[in-house]
């Protein structure tokens, strides 16, 4: 991954990814490959009532594209039915013009087809409807492969490997403004590439929330007080915090804490967070 799909990733990261991915961490003796995917880290996800979500699918597999629509259609464990599959596409240049004429709320694309490749798509598909967020569907997820699909504009990736259910959390987090993708994975994706002299290459990767996070970090509040000043829930709260320090490569608060401190500045700050001392709102 080059220098310039790094700096392109993190235009894209702050333009449309807010928020971190709403992941429980995992075990510290249980460490995971990128090979395992979202099925891992994903826990039941407080979903904010967004009504039905309609769905662009494209796989060059017709029947793996049917079996998707049917168990997004119908799938028993969905509260209310909240997805419906508005049009299919056996190619991304048909994708590009079902989300044109449908405008759906997110398209779940395939990376590999024959004669193509669906990252090429991402960026017309958001030129088609702006809103529609894209989440990538693979056999296999690579840092190298998640950090180009991050850098094209995608806000999801996940391995075809997974239930039917980390498929349906990853478009729900996708809807809600995350970007769905493993922490120890995007870390591992963005690192591609990144310069070792930079102790903190990260920050030009973290979202608004994570920024906000770490502010309050910074001031020393309290995860309950955290969960106040972002207008959370604790257990919210406590996420965002754990995606920021795997994201930093620290351990603790204190950690992270210490990491700022003795290598940051005022300019490390974004420009509206820059002066803000004492509070992280």
């Amino acid at each position: 991954m080059t220098a310039e799909h790094l700096q392109e990733a993190t235009r894209t990261l702050g333009a449309v990814a807010p928020r971190s991915l709403d992941t429980r961490p995992p075990p510290d003796h249980a460490p995971r490959s990128a090979s395992q995917g979202l099925g891992h880290v994903l826990p039941r996800l407080e979903i904010q009532p967004g009504g039905l979500m309609r769905l662009v699918l494209c796989d060059d597999h017709k029947l793996l594209l049917d079996a998707l629509s049917v168990a997004l259609n119908d799938n028993g464990h969905v509260v209310d039915n909240r997805h419906v599959v508005v049009a299919t596409a056996l190619d991304p240049d048909e994708a590009v013009e079902a989300v044109r004429e449908h405008q759906p709320d997110a398209c779940l694309l395939d990376v590999h087809f024959p004669h193509s490749n669906g990252l090429n798509a991402i960026g017309p598909i958001h030129d088609a409807s702006p809103n529609t967020k894209v989440v990538m569907l693979s056999n296999s997820i690579g840092g190298g492969l998640v950090a180009d699909s991050i850098a094209e504009g995608a806000q999801g990736f996940v391995g075809k490997e997974n239930p039917i259910g980390v498929v349906i959390e990853a478009l729900e987090l996708a809807r809600q403004g995350y970007l769905a993708v493993d922490p120890v994975i995007l870390r591992s994706a963005l690192r591609t590439g990144a310069g070792d002299d930079d102790p903190l290459w990260v920050l030009r990767f973290l979202t608004e929330r994570e920024w906000e996070t770490l502010r309050c970090i910074m001031d020393g509040l309290s995860t309950e007080d955290i969960a106040v000043q972002l207008g959370v829930y604790r257990s919210t709260a406590r996420t965002h915090v754990q995606n920021l320090l795997v994201k930093l490569g620290v351990h603790s608060r204190l950690q992270a804490a210490a990491l700022m401190t003795a290598h940051a500045s005022e300019e490390t700050w974004p420009v509206h967070m820059r002066g803000r001392a004492v509070s992280c709102t």
